[in-house]
């Protein structure tokens, strides 16, 4: 249950931050071709996105509530895996990083022609097809789009990569809780196997000596 929770939840965080990259993309790209101020705001007005105030507001909501959860988990991972002084490896961040980007770089673009050509189709009745991503009202539709996904694909890469590390160093530590050293004791008519108390391992603080009691 625990797994299928933490699985839900990475998705639910990917997916906000692809709706955070396409909100930031879209303003960027049009802000970009048509300049800051009311130039912005009659660009934005003529290519039918009356409804984009309500829906920027909506999607930057979501993403600061998931982002709020994000970290305080990542707080909460790094308190458990130091009360089990359990230290999380660096590693193949730069690898989850590029995976993050790519995923976001195909869903954005995906999501920013689609978003396109249905403002066209219900402003002008008719689509651009692929010229939401290079024709001559979007020339720098495909650059803005991988330079803000990749920002976001290091952010995401990097908290994923972080709280894969920690949940790795937290199961291994209590790996080791829960499994002590075994003791074979040897006597004529039987061998007794048995585990060490975990109150007399490293770490457990003053405890009593480790005793093999013979039975």
């Amino acid at each position: 249950m625990d797994d299928m929770r933490s699985v839900a939840g990475r998705s639910v965080a990917f997916w906000a931050l692809a709706g955070v990259a396409l909100l930031v993309s879209h303003d960027a790209v049009f802000a970009i071709q048509a300049g800051p101020g009311q130039r912005l705001t009659e660009a934005l007005r003529a290519a039918g996105h009356d409804y984009w105030g309500v829906a920027s507001a909506f999607i930057a909501a979501i993403g600061l509530v998931v982002g709020l959860v994000a970290v305080a988990r990542l707080r909460r991972l790094q308190r458990h895996a130091s009360d089990l002084r359990a230290a999380p490896r660096v590693s193949g961040r730069t690898r989850q990083v590029l995976r993050t980007w790519g995923r976001l770089f195909v869903i954005v673009t995906a999501g920013f022609l689609v978003q396109e050509n249905l403002e066209h189709l219900a402003m002008h009745g008719h689509l651009i097809g692929a010229g939401a991503l290079a024709g001559p009202e979007y020339p720098l539709a495909l650059p803005v789009i991988a330079a803000v996904t990749f920002v976001a694909g290091v952010v995401g890469g990097l908290i994923r990569g972080k709280e894969s590390a920690l949940l790795q160093a937290i199961a291994a530590a209590l790996a080791g809780l829960d499994h002590g050293p075994v003791h074979v004791i040897r006597r004529p008519g039987g061998v007794r196997i048995t585990r060490a108390s975990i109150l007399a391992r490293c770490g457990a603080g003053r405890a009593p000596p480790r005793v093999a009691v013979l039975i």
